[in-house]
């Protein structure tokens, strides 16, 4: 029902892990005087203490925290309660439904009232969520950040609305970013010590830190991102009586978001340090810059890296993308007159999908080191389709056991579609979800499982077992049989379904579990001693070998060295070559013909695509 998606989602989060657990117990007064002890002995050594916060960065008191629950929940509940009122208003008593009538809610009479009032509510809801989310900010913003992703679950007036929390929150003051960048790089200089020019407009704002365009004094083109001095009392204050509500209301939810919040609440540690940050970018692109196998590839997406020696705990120097937020790209396009499902609009986003797919696929089946938090606003499209991944604050490195037991269940998913199932599979099934360490209520069906992990890896149009749908928020999902689950499992969750939305909106049938059988195959292989060591500690370039350096000292050249300047040479002319010719082509050959020849080649591109993606 729509109330549920509406109640779930309230509670529900961009699923990410962070790559380390903060310390288990909360600051209370005691750790608040031993710190305060420990400031006080580090200056009497000579070494500074914390400058002081910032802005409205202050600790939260109590009834600050309350008094923001207490202002969200009071603004969501009516939504929530008009939703159940509509749904439930034909079996309600004459006296009951004349009282739902006097309080201002419609109450449909007809089948064709029922979809206007529901038009009605979706607009209304819509307009006082998205205002209650402005005015508190915080970690209600993630909130939000993920309704607007899922056109898939919300009605269009959500996720429309909603779309602006991406990264159009309202930016903090130029004078404040340049205070914090002085205060964290600069040692208190100015900041045209180390810039020499500085965008004060923001590229984009978030909840937790705004990123700005900016150009070394080596002429270099970076993006610095600055934390916002006074959203982590605020952050942790929100994910706290979140937590409280999910586990009050957990018997109300169709899934344990208790344990989807407190999986949160590690990630949001790590997401605010910057140091931390930048440390898991340079592990990203070695992921995604690796087979499953370990062996050297081509980046499946770029990775923004950090700047050496410019990064801190609240501001990261970082490389500077050229590009649009795929939230935004809709809008480009129709500008550059491409339409939805046009040829070109198609070709485009299998490239896209192409390449999201084997870069989580790398890093979930080959590194084990993934990107937590890739919504819309996270991920940037470069001139050619190219994909960028920004934004690696939320991250987790998983366990080799745990991603053989991943990969031998894609194969298994593959199985099952190409084979249509078997009772062998929904046993094998229930044994792979058990060691994930998945558990399901005590009247889910056998299929309970197999039917989860092809809602995970599947082709969503292909029909489930057990009488299950591939609607997660329906009743009859697979979610619903699901008692508890790993803290994993909802960041793999998080990748896949960004994923299989994607290959939705564009209306492509795609198989993550056809697509990953190459790397889960691979990852296999390797076992659990691995093919490798760990791909970011592995040399970009093939060390210098002791022969090799004496060859040079002799002046001599050795063979390989010769073969492979000869590939990058040949791969450089080529490209030469083939832009030479669409330059003279646009001088030879008439407009209207180029026109047509681009239009045809455009139609053949996506039928390859098409056949390649359905081979």
């Amino acid at each position: 029902s729509t109330f549920a998606m509406i109640l779930a989602l309230a509670l529900s989060q961009p699923s990410s892990s962070a790559l380390s657990s903060p310390p288990s117990g909360r600051i209370g007064p005691h750790s608040a005087r031993r710190a305060s002890a420990q400031c006080m002995a580090a200056g009497s050594v000579g070494v500074q203490p914390e400058p002081l916060p910032l802005g409205d960065e202050a600790p939260l008191t109590p009834a600050a925290r309350v008094k923001r629950a207490l202002t969200f929940w009071g603004r969501v509940v009516p939504i929530l309660g008009a939703y159940k009122v509509v749904e439930v208003a034909a079996d309600l008593p004459a006296p009951l439904r004349l009282a739902v009538g006097l309080s201002g809610v419609r109450i449909p009479e007809t089948e064709t009232e029922s979809g206007e009032v529901y038009e009605e509510l979706h607009e209304w809801g819509s307009q006082r969520l998205e205002s209650t989310i402005q005015e508190l900010k915080g970690f209600y913003v993630k909130t939000g950040q993920v309704i607007s992703t899922r056109v898939d679950l919300f009605p269009e007036q959500y996720t429309s609305r909603l779309a602006s929390l991406q990264d159009s929150l309202d930016p903090m003051p130029a004078a404040v970013v340049r205070e914090v960048i002085e205060r964290e790089l600069l040692q208190g200089e100015p900041i045209s010590s180390l810039f020499a020019s500085f965008d004060d407009e923001p590229l984009g704002a978030a909840s937790i830190a705004q990123v700005h365009g900016a150009t070394l004094l080596d002429g270099r083109r970076v993006a610095v991102k600055v934390q916002r001095p006074n959203c982590e009392p605020k952050l942790k204050g929100d994910i706290s009586n979140l937590k409280r509500f999910a586990k009050a209301l957990g018997k109300a939810l169709p899934v344990d978001y208790y344990t989807v919040f407190c999986e949160l609440e590690r990630a949001l540690y790590g997401e605010l340090d910057f140091l931390q940050e930048a440390q898991s970018a340079l592990k990203v692109h070695a992921s995604v810059s690796h087979t499953a196998g370990g062996k050297p590839a081509e980046p499946a997406v770029a990775v923004p890296l950090p700047v050496p020696g410019l990064a801190s705990r609240r501001v990261l120097v970082m490389d500077f993308i050229p590009g649009t937020p795929l939230n935004k790209m809709a809008a480009v396009l129709e500008e550059r007159g491409i339409k939805p499902g046009s040829p070109e609009s198609e070709l485009a986003g299998r490239r896209i999908l192409a390449q999201l797919t084997e870069a989580f696929g790398r890093m979930m089946l080959g590194a084990g080191f993934i990107h937590g938090d890739p919504h819309p606003g996270n991920i940037f499209l470069m001139e050619g389709a190219r994909v960028a991944l920004i934004d690696c604050g939320q991250v987790k490195q998983i366990s080799t056991d745990f991603r053989l037991k991943l990969a031998q269940a894609v194969l298994s998913v593959d199985e099952w579609q190409q084979t249509g199932g078997s009772p062998e599979l929904v046993q094998r099934a229930k044994e792979s979800m058990a060691e994930f360490g998945v558990t399901f209520v005590d009247d889910a069906p056998d299929e309970a499982a197999a039917a989860l992990a092809l809602l995970l890896f599947g082709d969503p149009d292909a029909p489930m077992p057990g009488g299950f749908s591939n609607a997660e928020l329906s009743p009859d999902s697979p979610i619903k049989a699901i008692a508890s689950f790993p803290q994993e499992l909802v960041l793999l969750g998080r990748a896949t379904i960004l994923i299989k939305g994607i290959a939705k909106r564009l209306g492509v049938r795609w198989s993550l579990a056809a697509k990953w059988k190459p790397a889960a195959e691979a990852a296999l292989e390797c076992g659990v001693d691995g093919c490798t060591m760990p791909v970011w500690s592995s040399p970009v370039q093939p060390a210098v070998t002791p022969a090799a350096s004496a060859a040079r000292a002799a002046g001599r050249t050795r063979f390989a060295e010769v073969a492979s300047s000869l590939s990058a040479a040949g791969k450089l002319l080529g490209s030469w070559a083939i832009g030479r010719s669409g330059a003279a082509a646009r001088y030879v050959v008439p407009e209207p013909i180029r026109a047509r020849a681009k239009k045809v080649a455009l139609r053949v591109a996506t039928r390859v695509a098409r056949a390649r993606d359905t081979a």
